[in-house]
């Protein structure tokens, strides 16, 4: 990783030599001290850094914090035109910065939203089990074994219940968060792969790509009140949050799903591209982006005609995507390489690349929208991340090939 001092003095450097010894004499005070101040820090900690420029440039840079992931932009992919001079909000804590203001200046270090209260449940692949993290210590509170080669994983809308599909025993565990146990298994689901709570709580829909089914759930009993028949290779699951659609994807046939959730029927099927895995709908429902996995680009499907808008070419192998709180960025996650693309939904255009310590699947955002987490399956770890400024939160050990996880406040 490249710390931003370092950056800063190769930059003030590359400057010099290019406009010769002049230039040297011209630098002005403030400019040297600078550098020197630079060069000072260069094996420490920084003290305070430049804000954001309205050029290529994502996320603004946070002062008096460890620089976490690298982040270089514009990426190979990026759209070439000029962002507005605009730069995402920062987390609370940090005050605002005025626009076109260049000045090196001293910030409250406390920029991460608050994790206390937060448990992330993280879904181990290979040790069929899920690890419970307690993310404000940094620490695993617990291990619950669930069902053979488990999946994806969600949460009841009040926290109560954790819902994860094993793929291997056709089946759902139902975690009571309060025990920290499995409180019920339900079967009736072929291979199971995706878990998602209707908004209101009362039904599980799960996803069977074996048979081309959802299949639905009562809520709280387990009891199965229904199939939707979407086709071999149903994939991922999500609904916009008034509850009035539901999608899914499908990888085989690399299209996006439609479906009236009060009729139980598919109203729509919209084509993406190859490999159609990853899903997610905006906060506001008006956009529902997929990730084409085997294309190496994310659709924008317009929700109100349920017709692709925008593609847009990513890093290989886009596997998942979530939304900032405000629905301002999309992130997409490529477990081939150690990447996250971040997409200006605005401008529908890739803003920047956050580069991890290890290739990550599965993502989640805390309740309050501060803070990402990615599961990084060859590392048997979590990363977190300050959602406003990309800055490394730190990293915790879980289980063995970690796929998928969910935030919950308690």
């Amino acid at each position: 990783m490249f710390y931003r001092s370092t950056l800063a003095l190769g930059i003030v450097l590359a400057l010099l030599t290019a406009c010769g010894p002049a230039a040297v004499s011209s630098v002005p005070v403030e400019s040297s001290g600078l550098a020197a101040a630079t060069l000072g820090n260069a094996a420490g900690a920084v003290s305070a850094q430049a804000s954001p420029t309205p050029q290529f440039q994502f996320p603004p840079p946070a002062p008096n914090q460890t620089p976490g992931p690298n982040v270089v932009a514009p990426s190979p992919t990026d759209d070439q035109t000029p962002p507005p001079p605009i730069q995402m909000a920062p987390s609370p804590g940090a005050p605002p910065l005025t626009g076109g203001d260049h000045i090196v200046r001293t910030v409250d270090p406390t920029i991460a939203g608050s994790a206390q209260g937060l448990l992330a449940y993280v879904v181990n692949r290979s040790s069929n089990n899920v690890t419970v993290v307690d993310l404000a210590g940094s620490q695993v509170r617990g291990t619950i074994p669930v069902g053979q080669n488990p999946q994806e994983v969600t949460a009841a809308p009040d926290g109560s219940r954790v819902f994860v599909a094993n793929q291997d025993d056709n089946s759902v565990s139902a975690i009571d968060v309060a025990s920290g146990q499995v409180a019920a298994t339900w079967q009736g689901a072929q291979a199971p792969l995706d878990v998602a709570v209707a908004p209101g709580g009362n039904a599980l829909w799960v996803s069977s790509p074996a048979s081309g089914d959802i299949v639905i759930y009562s809520l709280p009993d387990g009891a199965q009140t229904g199939r939707i028949s979407v086709g071999p290779g149903v994939a991922l699951l999500d609904f916009s949050r008034d509850g009035q659609r539901a999608y899914a994807t499908n990888r085989d046939a690399g299209a996006l799903v439609v479906i009236d959730p009060a009729a139980r029927a598919v109203i729509a099927t919209v084509p993406t591209d190859a490999g159609a895995e990853g899903l997610a709908v905006s906060p506001d429902g008006h956009w529902v982006y997929v990730a084409n996995r085997n294309a190496s680009n994310v659709s924008i499907v317009d929700a109100t005609t349920n017709q692709v808008a925008a593609t847009i070419a990513t890093a290989p192998q886009p596997r998942r995507v979530v939304f900032s709180a405000d629905g301002a960025y999309a992130y997409v996650s490529h477990n081939e390489d150690s990447r996250i693309s971040v997409i200006d939904t605005n401008r529908q255009a890739i803003a920047g690349t956050l580069f991890l310590d290890h290739p990550a699947l599965g993502l989640a955002l805390s309740p309050d929208g501060t803070r990402l987490y990615a599961a990084q399956v060859s590392a048997n770890a979590i990363q977190a991340l300050d959602a406003a400024t990309s800055f490394d939160l730190g990293t915790v050990q879980v289980g063995n090939s970690p796929d998928s996880l969910v935030v919950l406040h308690r």
